[in-house]
């Protein structure tokens, strides 16, 4: 008996450090959004956030050449024409070059 009180108590102690890691994906998460635009110059990268991911707003992430973090608003104009601008100099350098 006192086995099995042991066993219990044992898993119920592994949950509750399972839950906790689990617990900082929301560090990961934009909690909030900047309108001011963000030079081009400045940026790499970017990635989506969404509200399906377990974030609670959605957003893009901007990733700087300093390797920051930038939230925007996805849907603002300027996000839109940085995305397609990141995602033709990515697609640029990824094409082998022709003789």
């Amino acid at each position: 008996m006192q086995q099995l009180h042991l066993l219990c108590l044992s898993l119920l102690v592994l949950r509750l450090i399972l839950d906790v890691q689990g617990g900082n994906n929301v560090l990961d998460c934009c909690l909030r959004t900047r309108e001011t635009p963000i030079p081009a110059r400045i940026v790499r990268d970017y990635r989506l956030q969404l509200v399906q991911d377990g974030c609670d707003i959605p957003a893009a992430v901007f990733i700087t050449t300093k390797g920051k973090r930038l939230c925007a608003p996805p849907q603002a104009p300027w996000v839109l024409r940085l995305q397609a601008k990141l995602k033709t100099s990515s697609a640029r350098r990824a094409s082998p070059q022709g003789k």
